[in-house]
C-alpha cells in the first residue's frame, strides 16, 4: 500500500503544471480571439504564474484532504481486519 506514496510527489507536480498550462492556454486563446487587444507576452507570463499559485494552493489542499481520508480508511481497514 505505502509503496505507491513514492510517486505522489511526481503526480502532484505533473497535474499542477498541466492544469496551469491548460488554463494559461485558454487565456491565450481568448486573448488571440479578441482582436481589439494586442498580444502581450508579459500579461501571458503573469497569467501563467498566477495560475501556478492558484492551482498549487487548491491542489495542495485537495491532496492533504485526500491523503487524510485514505489514511483514515487504511487505519479503519487495519482495525477491522485485526492487522
Amino acid at each position: 500500500m505505502f509503496e505507491i506514496y513514492q510517486y505522489v510527489f511526481y503526480v502532484f507536480i505533473v497535474v499542477w503544471v498541466g492544469m496551469s498550462l491548460y488554463t494559461t492556454m485558454q487565456h491565450y486563446q481568448a486573448m488571440k480571439a479578441d482582436r481589439s487587444k494586442s498580444f502581450n507576452l508579459f500579461q501571458l507570463i503573469g497569467a501563467l504564474f498566477s495560475e501556478l499559485v492558484k492551482r498549487f494552493v487548491s491542489l495542495f489542499v485537495i491532496s492533504v484532504v485526500a491523503g487524510g481520508a485514505l489514511y483514515l480508511l487504511w487505519e479503519l481497514y487495519l482495525e477491522i481486519t485485526g492487522g
